[in-house]
């Protein structure tokens, strides 16, 4: 995955930069307003996570939860932390209600391989919503809070999309457009034959442990496909050849899909970095993978 840098929202950042300048330095002339101390709501909490789904698009789910006793409207907000590059920005306001909660997605930036990841920092601009209030008054605070991450979202990005990178700087990982098979009915059988491609030249490799089975999907002989194959900068392409087999017959299993179709593959990479790729199938293969499933269950 190449690296790359979005431009800083400079707008909403100077919104985050104010938060730790030195307010009181700068004295109000006579007859304006007295400047408000940066603060937060009372009861407004922030954590990030992601769905299935989340994980497939690229998307981070920021969540407002408000224990307060009022509404709080936010006009907008910056989520900063070292391990992912600029961009993560929402300009439209919204509204969490008191007792409620909102989710949010935005598309995740490239990540930053070099920094280790660390406090996730949502800067935001905020009022309360209290009845009676004047709807034209359009004061607002401005505050940041440390979003909690129970599930080590943003480290499990960042690991994911720097092995990514190293993998790409070894070979392209392909999966193929159709389906290879043979036989019908019951006694039909498939396999997804993935090409690896290794770069032209570098001193670069890899080694692809094994493919775990998916929801939908397994190994003919097994559940996961097991590999030990090295891969390395400069070498030949090759082919693996995946004999795969419904892992249930349940027609639930394919309508309730999120990503039995995603083949988790495991890789080592020589730079150190180690763990799961995701390779999702193309629209064309996903479709035949759903009707051979169909086929061999029985289920048409």
């Amino acid at each position: 995955m190449p690296r790359r840098r979005l431009p800083r929202m400079i707008a909403l950042l100077g919104t985050a930069v104010a938060v730790s300048l030195p307010l009181a330095a700068c004295a109000p002339t006579a007859g304006s307003p007295t400047p408000a101390t940066p603060s937060t709501p009372d009861g407004l909490s922030v954590s990030v996570k992601q769905g299935r789904l989340d994980v497939v698009g690229h998307r981070l789910v920021v969540r407002f939860e408000n224990d307060g006793d009022h509404d709080v409207a936010v006009d907008g907000f910056v989520v900063e932390t070292p391990s992912l590059d600029d961009g993560l920005v929402r300009t439209e306001p919204f509204e969490v209600a008191a007792g409620g909660a909102l989710d949010i997605r935005l598309d995740l930036p490239a990540s930053r391989c070099d920094d280790e990841p660390g406090p996730v920092v949502v800067t935001f601009d905020w009022r309360t919503v209290v009845e009676g209030d004047d709807p034209t008054d359009s004061r607002t605070a401005s505050g940041a809070l440390t979003a909690d991450d129970p599930f080590d979202t943003v480290a499990r990005v960042n690991a994911a999309d720097c092995l990514a990178e190293s993998v790409a700087d070894v070979a392209m990982i392909v999966m193929p457009e159709h389906l290879r098979s043979t036989g019908t009915g019951a006694d039909r059988r498939a396999f997804i034959d993935v090409v690896v491609e290794p770069v032209a030249s570098g001193d670069t490799t890899m080694r692809i442990e094994r493919i775990y089975g998916t929801t939908l999907l397994n190994a003919e002989d097994g559940i996961d496909w097991t590999l030990g194959v090295d891969v390395a900068a400069g070498a030949a392409p090759m082919t693996l050849s995946l004999p795969v087999r419904p892992a249930r017959c349940d027609a639930h299993a394919i309508a309730d899909d999120k990503r039995g179709t995603i083949l988790p593959f495991e890789i080592a990479a020589s730079d150190g970095r180690a763990g799961r790729l995701d390779v999702p199938s193309s629209d064309g293969l996903k479709a035949e993978l759903y009707a051979y499933y169909g086929e061999r269950c029985g289920l048409g």
